[in-house]
Formats: C-alpha cells, sequence, structure tokens
C-alpha cells in the first residue's frame, strides 16, 4: 500500500499539512544523533590523540549507510511509524512490533540522560559566576534534584507537546546557539596547533585502547540516524527534503565533532588522559580564556535541550505511528489540538522519569545493545525489501544494485555485533529481560485484539478503497505490498 503522492503525506488525521523542510530536518536529526562535540570527549581518553582522529573514519562506514537507508525508506514511507513500517512490510508484524518496542526502549532511555545533562551542565556553569556562590548546592544530590530534574522534563516534554514545527524552529535556534563557540574555539586554537601531538598514542599502541569505552562512546555520538524516519510522514516532499537534509546533518556531524577535537588535541598541552566529559570547557578556558569557557557550558547546557526535543519527537511518533497501523490500540495515535501525539508524548515521559535514576554508563551500555540489535533488524528489512519488491517505487533511491547495498552493509552489520560482545554480562542480563518482556508484550496485545479489549485500526488498510483525504491527498490501496491481516482489526 503506497499513498499516490508519497512526498505529500501528513502524520495527522486531521490533515494538518507537512511543516518540516530540508534545514528543520536537518537540525532535528543532528540532535538525535550527536548535538555537537559534547560527550565524545571520552575518545581521546580511552585511546589516545592518533586513534582519536582516525576513529573518525567510522562515520563514513556506518553513519553514512544508515543516512542512506534512512533516505530512501523514509521517502518510501512516509508515515509516523518510521523503521516500524519497513520492518512490518518486510517482515510481518511480529517483527515490526519487535522493532518498534527495542527501538522505542533504547529511545526513552538515552532520553533519560539529558535531563540529568542539562542540570549538571548549569550547576557547572553556576559555580563559575562568583554572585552565585553556594546556592544550589542542595540541587547536587537528594530529593531536591530529584524534583527539578522531573520538573525539567515536565516543561521540556511540554514544549514537545506544543507542536513539531515548534520542535523544529526551536531545534534550528539551538543548533546554531550550541554551534558558535566551538567555531570561535576553533579560529583561536588554529594558531595555537602543534601537530605533533596528533600523532601521540597510549602506551602498547593499539593494545593500550580501552576499547569498550571508545567504540560505545563513539557509536553513542554517531548513532540514531534512522531517528530522522520518524518525521517522514510531517516533511514537506520527502523525496527531494530526506536526501538534502540528511546530507547537511552529516556535515554538521562530522565538521561538529571532528575540528574541536583536532584543534583541542594540537593547541592543547595538557595530558591526553584528563580529556573526559565536560572536559571542552577547560579547553576552552586554557585556549580562549574564562569567558570562552563559561560560553561552552551555556552552550553545553542548551544542546542537551537540543538533544531531548528531537528524541522525545522521534519516540512519541513512533508510538502514534504503530497505532496508526494497528500494532498498539488506536487510543495511542490520538492526536493533541496541536498535532502531537499526546500518548506517545506522556509514554515517552514516563519512561525517561522510571530510567532517569540509572547511572550514564549504565543506561549507553543499555541503549547501545537495544539500538545494534534493532539495527540489525533494519539492515536485514532493508536488503529484503530490495530483493521481494524491487520494482516498488521510491521517491529517492541509493544509486546501488542489491548487491552494492548488502555489501555497504557489512561492515556496519559487524560493527554492531562487536558492541554487544563488548558489553557487560549485567547489560546482556538486562538486555535479554527486556527482549523477553517485548514478546510477553505482544502476546498480551494479540489476546487484547481476539478478545476486543482495546480498538485496532490500521488507517492505511482497513478501507476496501483506501481513499481518504488527508491535507488534500487522495491515498488508495495497491495490493503490491498487502500487511498481514492480523495487523489490521
Amino acid at each position: 500500500m503506497y499513498p499516490k503522492s508519497p512526498r505529500d503525506r501528513s502524520p495527522y488525521p486531521g490533515g494538518k499539512s507537512p511543516v518540516l523542510g530540508v534545514f528543520s530536518l536537518a537540525a532535528l536529526t543532528f540532535y538525535g544523533v550527536s548535538g555537537g562535540p559534547f560527550g565524545i570527549e571520552d575518545i581521546v581518553g580511552a585511546g589516545g590523540p592518533l586513534f582519536a582522529l582516525l576513529g573518525f573514519s567510522m562515520l563514513l562506514v556506518w553513519s553514512v549507510p544508515e543516512a542512506l537507508i534512512t533516505a530512501e525508506l523514509s521517502s518510501t514511507y512516509p508515515e509516523a511509524s518510521g523503521f516500524v513500517a519497513w520492518v512490518t512490510s518486510a517482515f510481518g508484524p511480529f517483527w515490526g512490533f519487535q522493532e518498534g518496542y527495542l527501538s522505542w526502549v533504547s529511545g526513552v532511555a538515552d532520553n533519560s540522560l539529558y535531563p540529568i545533562l542539562l542540570l549538571d551542565c548549569f550547576l557547572q556553569l553556576a559555580a563559575t559566576l562568583p554572585a552565585v556562590g553556594d546556592t544550589f548546592d542542595g540541587l547536587q544530590d537528594g530529593p531536591l534534584r530529584v524534583a527539578v530534574v522531573m520538573t525539567i522534563t515536565f516543561a521540556l516534554t511540554y514544549l514537545n507537546y506544543r507542536g513539531l514545527d515548534v520542535v523544529g524552529m526551536v531545534a534550528v535556534f539551538l543548533c546554531i546557539f550550541t554551534m558558535l563557540p566551538f567555531v570561535v574555539f576553533c579560529v583561536l586554537g588554529a594558531g595555537q596547533v602543534q601537530p605533533e601531538r596528533w600523532a601521540v598514542q597510549p602506551a602498547g599502541g593499539w593494545r593500550g585502547i580501552d576499547w569498550p569505552l571508545y567504540l560505545n562512546t563513539f557509536f553513542w555520538n554517531i548513532n540514531y540516524w534512522d531517528s530522522a524516519a520518524c518525521f517522514a510522514g510531517d516533511v514537506k516532499n520527502p523525496g527531494y527534503t530526506y536526501p538534502r537534509g540528511l546530507l547537511l546533518a552529516f556535515a554538521f556531524v562530522t565538521l561538529s565533532a571532528f575540528l574541536p577535537v583536532l584543534i583541542g588535541l594540537g593547541a592543547s598541552s595538557k595530558p591526553y588522559t584528563e580529556w573526559t566529559d565536560g572536559y571542552f570547557t577547560a579547553l576552552a578556558v586554557e585556549i580562549g580564556g574564562p569567558w570562552l569557557g563559561i560560553w561552552m557550558m551555556a552552550a553545553a547546557t542548551v544542546c542537551n535541550i537540543g538533544c531531548f526535543e528531537a528524541e522525545m519527537s522521534t519516540d512519541s511518533w513512533q508510538v502514534a505511528g504503530m497505532a496508526d497501523r494497528g500494532i498498539l490500540p488506536s487510543t495511542m495515535g490520538r492526536r493533541s489540538q496541536y498535532g502531537t501525539p499526546t500518548c506517545g508524548i506522556l509514554m515517552s515521559a514516563s519512561g525517561v522519569f522510571c530510567l532517569c535514576w540509572m547511572s550514564f554508563s549504565q543506561v549507553i551500555d543499555m541503549l547501545n545493545v537495544l539500538y545494534c540489535i534493532a539495527q540489525l533488524i533494519e539492515f536485514a528489512a532493508f536488503v529484503q525489501l530490495r530483493i521481494k519488491h524491487p520494482e516498488m517505487p521510491r521517491p529517492y533511491r541509493i544509486p546501488l544494485g542489491t548487491l552494492g547495498v548488502s555489501l555497504m552493509l557489512v561492515i556496519p552489520a559487524m560493527f554492531c555485533v562487536v558492541i554487544i560482545l563488548l558489553s557487560s554480562t549485567v547489560t546482556l542480563v538486562v538486555i535479554v529481560f527486556i527482549t523477553l518482556f517485548g514478546f510477553v508484550l505482544q502476546w498480551f496485545l494479540h489476546i487484547a485484539r481476539e478478545n476486543n479489549w482495546f480498538e485496532f485500526h490500521n488507517i492505511y488498510t482497513e478501507s476496501a478503497t483506501m481513499r481518504h483525504n488527508h491535507a488534500g491527498h487522495e491515498y488508495e490501496e495497491i495490493p503490491l505490498l498487502e500487511l498481514p491481516r492480523a495487523v489490521s482489526s
């Protein structure tokens, strides 16, 4: 089933027109993937300057294939369920649900970090201001800190509730604000660079690298390109916008991470072992002075807002898209007066509240493994759709044949396997529990469907003629890609 005009489909049942263009899509994707160099400092401490710089080649072998797949399939399936639609069409509703469930849990776990990081960045910034003193010492721990984190989460969630068009405009502004101090940092630091510092290696060469920390940190900072797929129904002309928006986002991600690390390593006289989370503030003070350090901390604070909004949008629209496809109860697809998925936002915010007590390293390890499993399913679905439906209309198509795209995915797939194998035993046990719970949850939804406990409606297939008028565009059923009957009520 395809829309007559797939590039114009809107995710709003009420008929609201698509609102995201190239720049707003690029900004949301930028924050969904990295949001800048904040958080990438550990790659230097784990691998040393030389291997840290060489590691950016992973952007080519990981990020480029994932972005290309997202561009092709998002323009083919312009709906809020995103990658769930890809997997459902390729392998049926069972794997479609598991893909959506694992991706949603991974995304919510990722989003649980940002309110905490936002508060910590604010406290670091406040500590540099003499007039503030010890005013905020009570926010370092205890019930007051928990209350403030929940308040931050609520406020950022409300911003997301107000509409994707608002979030898109805010993301563009935040992107500019976040990158300005790094532009100044690179300009000031370029004249202080000593190239020989880039060649420093850890004792023992590559054997001295802390591989789990190195790979997990890199992976966390360059993944989630497929998060852009959940905006597909709200993107103007997806066949045009996705390849250009993701190309622009790739340029942002690459330059915003590589150049500050390159300049910081070459201009700083401090040992690389001091590089850890938040170290760019210390580098800014060393290279430009206290004023640049304060500016850098303010940018880090704002960056966490952008990352939260991008991830919340992805997670909530994914829930709504799964309800639109009849995978979840239809009530979960209801939209607010602003056209936003109310239930999806509430579910995602609740998940953030539940996970915000976990440590940073625990969350990173868990969400990376969940994401790798989901990504392997997406890779398989992409190849399956190329084999099973080569003639399927694709407004944007990767200019490679089935063999070419399969070879393109070999290294990313191997990378996913390595990340899973390097995870801790505790993480793997948690992942097994989460996965089993997904099976139980899907069984419960099947029972609920059979007993009519909830209403399930697939808005794309339930009508015999499939003629709807969403934002003035007609849709019709095309039998080439019939969804499994179990998806609809």
